[in-house]
C-alpha cells in the first residue's frame, strides 16, 4: 500500500509540474517550485523526466535581478496532435491541433445530410481520415480524439439522447477507439465550453498586500446557444456534472407551461424552443414574407430596422432573460458567459437582456459574451484530450 501511495504522489507531482508549465511557459524551475510548493530536488528530477520523454525543452535564459540567469522551460508542442469533433444539430466541425490545443493545423466542416447516426458517423470518419492523411510523422502522432455532443452524455461516455437528431444510447467512443486506436474523450458541448471559458474568464481578487489580483472564476455558468442550448456549470473550480451527468441540460428546462408545440425531447415549453438558433429562425420565417436560412440574415434585417425582425429579436431577448434568471436562482454563480451568434453580432442589446432579468435578491448579475463564441466547445474538447494525454504520461513510471 505504501508503494502505491508513493506512486500516486509522484504521479500527482508530475501532473502538477507539467500543468504549471503548460499554463505559464516559458517558466523557470524556481518559479515552478514557488507555484507548486515542491522542493528543488523534486522539481529538477521530474523536469528531467519530462525532457527525457521529449515533451519539455530548455530554452533561453530568463531575467534575474542578480546572480546567474535562470534557464527557462517550455513544452514541445509539435511532437503530437489531437483531433476534436463538434457534433451539432445541423453541422459537424472537426479540427486537428498540436499539443497546445490552440494552433489549428487543419479544419473541416460539413452539413448533416441524413440525421441517422450511421450516416453521420460515416461522414465523421471520412473527415477524420482526410485530416490524418498526409500528416507528418511525429514522436507521439495522434494522441487522442475529443468529441463534443450537443445532447446528453452520461458519466460513462454514452450518448444517451440527442433530441434534435433522434439519437439514443450511442457508444461512439468504442467505435472511434477501435477504428483509430487512440483514447477517445467525449462530453456535452456545454461542459466543454465551460472548461475552455474558465481558462480565459478572469475574476478580480485581492492579494495579501491589498493589491488587485486576478484568478480564474471558481463559480461560472457557460451557456452555449446554437441549434440547441446547453450549459456548463463550474462550482468550486470544478465541473458540476450531477448524479447521472445530466446537470447541464438547461435547454430543456420548462419556461412556458402553455406552449402547445412539443419539443424534440418530448416535453412542452422548453427554453430551447424559444432561444435556440433554429427556433429563432423558425419563428422569424413564420412572420417574414421571404424566409431566411441563417442567423446572419436575421442580423442584417435587424440592423436595417426591419420591424418584423425587431419583433423576433424582442421575443428572443424576453425568453433569454427568463432562462438566465432561472440559472442564477438555481446556481448562484459569479458570472454567466454567454455564447450566442445573435447577441455577438448585436452586443449592444445585451444591456436590454440584463434589464429584463428579474433579480429581487441579487438585483444585478454579471453576464458577458464569450470571446470564444461557437468555438468554445470544440476547443474545450481539444484541451481536455490534451490534458488526458499528459495525465496518462504523468501516471506512467519512467523506465529506469
Amino acid at each position: 500500500m505504501k508503494i502505491t501511495q508513493t506512486k500516486d504522489i509522484r504521479a500527482a507531482n508530475r501532473w502538477e509540474i507539467i500543468k504549471q508549465i503548460l499554463h505559464n511557459y516559458p517558466i523557470s524551475r524556481v518559479d515552478i517550485c514557488s507555484l507548486t510548493g515542491l522542493n528543488k530536488a523534486t522539481v529538477s528530477t521530474i523536469v528531467k523526466e519530462w525532457i527525457d520523454a521529449g515533451l519539455l525543452t530548455e530554452t533561453e535564459l530568463g531575467k534575474s535581478a542578480s546572480g546567474r540567469k535562470p534557464i527557462l522551460l517550455q513544452p514541445v508542442l509539435s511532437v503530437g496532435y489531437v483531433i476534436a469533433v463538434d457534433i451539432d444539430v445541423r453541422n459537424v466541425q472537426t479540427i486537428l491541433t498540436d499539443l497546445s490545443g490552440e494552433r489549428i493545423l487543419s479544419r473541416r466542416k460539413f452539413s448533416i445530410k441524413n440525421p441517422d447516426f450511421s450516416a453521420v458517423y460515416g461522414q465523421i470518419c471520412g473527415a477524420l481520415d482526410e485530416m490524418l492523411n498526409g500528416q507528418p510523422k511525429t514522436l507521439y502522432g495522434l494522441v487522442g480524439i475529443g468529441i463534443s455532443v450537443h445532447g446528453i452524455v452520461d458519466l460513462s461516455g454514452l450518448i444517451r439522447f440527442v433530441p434534435s437528431l433522434g439519437w439514443r444510447n450511442i457508444d461512439i467512443c468504442t467505435l472511434l477507439g477501435e477504428r483509430y486506436h487512440v483514447p477517445i474523450n467525449i462530453d456535452n458541448d456545454g461542459n466543454l465550453a465551460a472548461i475552455a471559458q474558465q481558462n480565459i474568464e478572469i475574476a478580480p481578487s485581492e492579494q495579501e498586500d491589498g493589491q488587485a489580483a486576478k484568478a480564474a472564476y471558481q463559480s461560472l455558468a457557460a451557456v452555449n446557444i446554437s441549434d440547441s442550448i446547453s450549459a456548463g456549470l463550474i462550482t468550486n473550480g470544478e465541473l458540476l456534472r450531477g448524479y447521472h451527468g445530466f446537470a447541464n441540460a438547461i435547454g430543456h428546462h420548462t419556461i412556458n407551461f402553455d406552449e402547445p408545440r412539443q419539443c424534440h425531447c418530448g416535453k412542452f415549453g422548453c427554453w430551447e424552443q424559444y432561444c435556440s438558433d433554429s427556433a429563432v429562425i423558425a419563428y422569424a420565417n413564420s412572420l417574414l414574407p421571404a424566409p431566411i436560412k441563417s442567423i446572419q440574415e436575421l442580423v442584417v434585417l435587424i440592423q436595417h430596422q426591419n420591424p418584423t425582425a425587431q419583433k423576433v429579436l424582442d421575443r428572443f431577448i424576453s425568453y433569454l432573460a427568463i432562462g438566465l434568471t432561472n440559472i442564477i436562482f438555481i446556481f448562484d454563480c459569479q458570472v454567466i458567459s454567454l455564447s450566442s451568434e445573435l447577441l455577438s453580432a448585436l452586443p449592444y442589446y445585451l444591456p436590454e437582456v440584463l434589464r429584463r432579468m428579474i433579480l429581487p435578491i441579487t438585483h444585478s448579475e454579471q453576464v458577458v459574451l464569450s470571446h470564444l463564441g461557437k468555438n468554445g466547445a470544440i476547443l474545450g474538447a481539444a484541451g481536455q484530450t490534451i490534458d488526458h494525454f499528459f495525465q496518462e504520461i504523468a501516471n506512467t513510471e519512467p523506465e529506469a
